[in-house]
Protein backbone atom coordinates (compact mmCIF):
# COMPACT_ATOMS: atom_id res chain seq x y z
CA UNK A 1 0.00 0.00 0.00
CA UNK A 2 1.31 3.68 -0.89
CA UNK A 3 2.13 6.13 1.40
CA UNK A 4 -0.79 7.72 -0.30
CA UNK A 5 -3.41 4.96 -0.12
CA UNK A 6 -3.32 4.58 4.09
CA UNK A 7 -6.33 5.63 6.13
CA UNK A 8 -6.30 8.68 7.22
CA UNK A 9 -5.27 8.90 11.30
CA UNK A 10 -8.13 9.45 13.42
CA UNK A 11 -9.37 13.22 14.15
CA UNK A 12 -6.89 14.81 17.14
CA UNK A 13 -8.82 15.65 20.33
CA UNK A 14 -8.48 19.28 21.28
CA UNK A 15 -9.05 21.64 24.60
CA UNK A 16 -8.39 20.83 27.73
CA UNK A 17 -9.43 17.03 28.09
CA UNK A 18 -8.19 16.24 25.04
CA UNK A 19 -5.89 13.25 27.25
CA UNK A 20 -8.95 12.05 29.25
CA UNK A 21 -9.74 8.44 28.78
CA UNK A 22 -13.78 9.02 28.32
CA UNK A 23 -16.86 8.27 26.52
CA UNK A 24 -18.11 10.35 23.61
CA UNK A 25 -20.81 11.10 25.30
CA UNK A 26 -19.25 12.24 28.99
CA UNK A 27 -17.15 14.38 26.86
CA UNK A 28 -19.71 15.86 24.90
CA UNK A 29 -21.89 16.77 27.92
CA UNK A 30 -18.42 17.81 29.79
CA UNK A 31 -18.05 20.17 26.77
CA UNK A 32 -21.82 21.44 26.99
CA UNK A 33 -21.65 21.72 30.87
CA UNK A 34 -17.99 24.07 30.41
CA UNK A 35 -20.57 25.81 27.69
CA UNK A 36 -22.84 27.03 29.63
CA UNK A 37 -20.32 28.02 32.89
CA UNK A 38 -18.80 30.40 30.03
CA UNK A 39 -22.01 32.13 28.89
CA UNK A 40 -22.75 32.72 32.73
CA UNK A 41 -19.45 34.17 33.25
CA UNK A 42 -19.76 36.48 29.90
CA UNK A 43 -23.09 37.35 31.04
CA UNK A 44 -22.02 38.57 34.51
CA UNK A 45 -18.87 40.01 33.32
CA UNK A 46 -21.28 42.72 31.51
CA UNK A 47 -23.12 43.88 34.30
CA UNK A 48 -19.57 44.63 35.90
CA UNK A 49 -16.80 47.58 35.18
CA UNK A 50 -13.77 46.33 34.39
CA UNK A 51 -11.97 47.54 37.58
CA UNK A 52 -14.22 44.87 39.04
CA UNK A 53 -13.18 42.37 41.30
CA UNK A 54 -13.97 38.53 42.57
CA UNK A 55 -16.63 39.77 45.56
CA UNK A 56 -18.26 42.27 43.03
CA UNK A 57 -18.62 39.12 40.62
CA UNK A 58 -19.78 36.99 43.34
CA UNK A 59 -22.29 39.36 44.57
CA UNK A 60 -23.98 39.58 40.95
CA UNK A 61 -23.51 36.05 40.32
CA UNK A 62 -25.46 35.43 43.67
CA UNK A 63 -28.18 37.69 42.63
CA UNK A 64 -28.93 36.78 39.53
CA UNK A 65 -28.80 33.15 40.61
CA UNK A 66 -31.83 30.68 40.00
CA UNK A 67 -33.00 28.36 42.74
Amino acid sequence: MAASEKEPAPARQVGSAAGADMPDEHRARAKAHAAALAETAASVALELPMSADVDEFRRVLAAGAKP
